[in-house]
Order: structure tokens, then sequence, then C-alpha cells
């Protein structure tokens, strides 16, 4: 850069180092406090320790434990306020923190994949957000800048914007005229907007239920102690049904609303006012109802595209996308951080796929039941072999097994009658072949191109989508029984983890090696 920059120095020059906002000293305090709160509260009001610790201690000496760590906390927040700065050296982010080890970081603008916005809803007033970038070694690299004004994080998104060949040109918009600016050129234009009945039904739709069920957990054993000292005193009589099985399933009904009022919640509190914005190469995403966060992916770091449908989600017919970059946290745990796009129909997400790998195929290949057992077949995907059902069969009857074994050995007395004993004899391998049967429909693969399609799942389904020249590493496995059936499973490592094609025939398997190898080879690097 010929001219200084407002976040550092130019050339030769002197670098001006930013500090962050005197403010964050409080917010570096509260996320901190608001972060131990949230992992912790669940343990403490489970386990009863919150009550016990007061009891034992008491109030006044727990009130001053509290002061005390309070004004510990604002200590090293301000220590830490005092050390941290950061300025940007033409294309690079420089970076200083650290309490009593001093650290420095160096971030160049060719090495970003991501920028994250966020704004919560206590930084609000006084102006400032958490600004945050992630490199090619993934979400392991994060740095993160704890309170700066929304214009410099403007100013350092522009600084760190991917180099202009990486970039794919928009669709001039209307009115625009021959001198406009670049700036002007690269405008992000709404490429989706969701919709409240999208909202809803993706909070349906998604694995928040679940999540929210796991973290509810904890409260279960208070709740039932609850009830079972306050149930004598209260007449339920009147409004309670008389049959028990009637009174159990009343109040599985009322729970099971109460998870999907709370997921729906949770998906307003998460994507309200949600809008994709496609500006070239950069393509971005704002969303949150309190918690406003923008979010930035580069297309040029873009490792896999990933369709998901729980069950729930299949019958009401909504999915949603997952952009996969450079060293994503694997698992459903880490999809909070990933780029995704919520509330999306079957073709809604097959158009964003095509926008988001231009060159790929055409639309159906999300669809289900699309299959076939032949090569060259467009987008309908191939069945892997028969056997890998059989597999699957002994897998699921011996964990099934092994799980009724266990919960009649410590939580049952084993004093049930003989048709009991026959019903869960026969139940037991009749739903380990049901789950065998559904995982074995819903594994599939497709190559059309330069794109290899994988789909997996037993309910709910997932379908990536990516390039064959991403391709890292690969691995061909047989075991004996593999061998004598004439089948192999492909292991294929990508920059953000590994997808698995599990008994292919070994001729279908070598020919798909071999090709993703010579494309990967021949690939231009990035």
């Amino acid at each position: 850069m010929s001219e200084a920059s407002p976040l550092g120095g130019g050339q030769g020059g002197e670098l001006k180092w930013q500090r962050l906002s005197p403010w964050a000293v409080l917010l570096l305090l509260l996320s901190g406090s608001a972060s131990l709160l949230r992992q912790h509260m669940p343990l403490v009001l489970g386990a009863g320790a919150g009550l016990a610790l007061v009891e034992r201690l008491g109030l006044r000496e727990l009130a001053l434990g509290g002061a005390v760590l309070l004004i510990l906390a604002v200590l090293i927040s301000l220590l830490y306020h005092r050390r941290f700065r950061y300025c940007c050296d033409g294309d690079v982010l420089i970076v200083q923190k650290g309490l009593l080890e001093h650290r420095e970081f160096k971030v160049a603008a060719r090495h970003v994949q991501s920028i994250v916005i966020r704004q919560p809803v206590y930084m609000r007033p006084f102006g400032l957000v958490l600004w945050e970038v992630e490199t090619l070694a993934g979400e392991a690299s994060r740095i993160a800048l704890p309170g700066i004004r929304r214009e410099r994080a403007e100013v350092l998104e522009r600084e760190l914007r991917p180099p202009d060949g990486r970039r794919r040109p928009t669709k001039p918009r209307p009115g625009a005229t021959s001198e406009s600016s670049p700036a002007d050129e690269m405008q992000a234009v709404p490429r989706f907007v969701i919709g409240a009945k999208a909202i809803v039904l993706h909070g349906l739709a998604s694995r928040s239920i679940y999540l929210i069920a796991a973290m509810l957990s904890p409260l279960v054993r208070p709740l039932e102690r609850w009830l079972h000292d306050r149930l004598p005193q209260l007449d339920f009589e009147a409004w309670m049904p008389g049959s028990p099985l009637l009174a159990v399933a009343v109040g599985l009904l009322a729970v099971v609303i109460l998870l999907a009022l709370l997921a729906i919640l949770a998906a307003w509190w998460r994507f309200h006012g949600f809008v994709l914005l496609d500006a070239g190469e950069r393509q971005i995403q704002r969303s949150g109802l309190f918690h406003r966060q923008e979010q930035t992916l580069s297309l040029a770091r873009l490792q896999v595209v990933e369709w998901v449908q729980t069950g729930l989600g299949r019958l009401l017919g909504r999915g949603y996308l997952v952009c996969h970059q450079y060293g994503a946290l694997g698992g459903d745990a880490g999809e909070s951080r990933r780029f995704m796009v919520p509330g999306l129909s079957e073709a809604q997400g097959e158009a964003l796929t095509a926008h988001f790998w231009q060159g790929s195929a055409g639309s159906g290949y999300f669809k289900p039941g699309r299959f076939t057992g032949h090569a060259g077949s467009g987008q309908l995907l191939r069945r892997v072999d028969p056997s890998y059902r059989r597999v699957l069969f002994l897998r699921y009857l011996l964990l099934l097994a092994g799980g009724a074994a266990l919960v009649l050995g410590l939580l049952i007395p084993l004093e049930l009658s003989w048709p009991a004993w026959g019903g869960l004899a026969a139940g037991l391998p009749l739903l380990a072949a049901v789950l065998a049967h559904w995982r074995w429909i819903a594994t599939g693969w497709a190559q059309e191109g330069d794109f290899l399609r994988v789909r997996r799942g037993v309910v709910g389904q997932r379908t990536g989508i990516f390039p064959m020249h991403h391709l890292i590493s690969l691995r061909l496995q047989q075991s004996w029984l593999q061998r004598r059936r004439g089948v192999a499973t492909l292991h294929l490592e990508l920059a953000n983890g590994r997808q698995t094609l599990p008994y292919l025939k070994e001729d279908d398997a070598r020919h798909l090696a071999d090709t993703l190898l010579f494309t990967a080879e021949c690939a231009q690097p990035v």
C-alpha cells in the first residue's frame, strides 16, 4: 500500500497501534462470567451443589468470596486490556496480547478464509462488536478482537479481503453505470432471505430439540424431588386422567411440546432477520434477534457443501446447508461455528449449492430414493453393496443387546415373564434389521464431472458435494470379509475432515480412487 491505512502505517512508516475500547474491560468481564455460568450451571443445578455450598459456607462468606473473585476478575481484565493492541501493516494484521506471556500473531490477507462479526445485546449500547478472523489452519487459529468499534471492524474486513484474482464477478445491479467504482461493483446483493414460516420449520426440523433436551436433563432429578414433595399436597383428581397410561401419554406430549417451543425460540433467537448476501467471491450472512452476527465466507476456501435433513425435517421438506472450510470442527457440535444457511426447501438448497459450486450438476440430487446400480447415471446416486446391510445388522444387534443387558442388569430387576423375554428376543433383531436397512438405503454416492456426491444417515440424512481435486489423500481398506465379498471401503481425507464410502464394489472403488488421484494431481494449486 502506498498510503497509510486507518489501522496501520504506510510502507516504511511506523505502525499505528490500536487498542480495544475502554468498555471492552466490562465486556470481557461479562462475557467470561456468562461463559462460565453457561458451562457449569446445569451441572450445579442438577447435582444440587449450589444449595449444598450455600448451606455449608453461609451467605455472608459466599458473598465475600464472590466479591474477592470479582475484584480479581476486574484486575485481570484491566491487565489484559492494557497489553492488548493490534494494527495493520499493509495486508497483514498484527495482534499483540498476553498476561504473563507476551505473544504476537500475524495474519496475512491471503491466508484468511472467514471473518465473523458478533454484537451481543450488551455490546449494542456501546457501539462495539466482537471481531473474529479464521485462517487456513482452521478454527484452532481463530483470532478475536473482543470489543472494537463497528467502523474499525469494517475497515479490517476491507483490509483482509481476498486478492482480486480470486473474486467472482457479480451481475451488474439495475441502474449501475459504466463509471461505477470497484466498491460498487462488489456491493452485496441478497441471495436468500428467511421468513417467519421457515424459521419455525427450521426450529422443529433442526437438532436443537435434542441439544435442549440434553441441556435440561440435569434438571430432571430436582424436578422429580419437587413433584414428590408437592404432589401429595395438591388435588389433581378433578382434572387428571383416570387412566395411568393416559396420564403418562399426556405428560410425554407436554414435554415434547415444551421442547418444540424451546427449539423454535432458539431458532428465532439465532436466525431472526437472516439474509444471505452475494458479494462475488465473498458470501455474507447476517442474523440474530438480540445477539447479532455477521459472517463472511470465502468461496475460494470452500471445501464441502453439505445438505442436512433430520428425520422430522424430511417429513416437513426442510433442511439446511453447512459450508465446510479448512480445519472445521467435526460433528454436530461444530455446526454453530460453521457457515450455515437454515430453513431451506429442497429446491432452495439445490439452487444455493449450484451457486456455491459453480460448474456442478443440475437439480434433483437432494431428492430421496434416487438410486441406480449402473455407472454414468448423471444425477442418480449409486447404492453400496448389500453386504454392508448385513454388517450393519450385526453391529446394531450387538449394540442393542448390550444396551438391553446393561439396562436390565442395573436398572430393572431380572424378573420378567417368559412372554416378555420372548418379545424382547424378537424385538431386538427386528429393530436392528430396520435400522440397518434404513442406513443402507440412505448410503449412496455419485460422480458427476469434477464433483463427487456422498450421502449417509439413518433416519436423517447428510448429502455432501465437493470438487474431486480437493482430495488430500485417500485410503482403500479391505478386511478379510470384504476381500471374500469383492468389496472395499474408501476413506477420503479433505482439508475439513474425512468422507467415507463403505463397501463399494472393488472394481468401482479402485476406478474411483484412480480418478480422484488423477484429478487431484492435475489440479492447479489454490
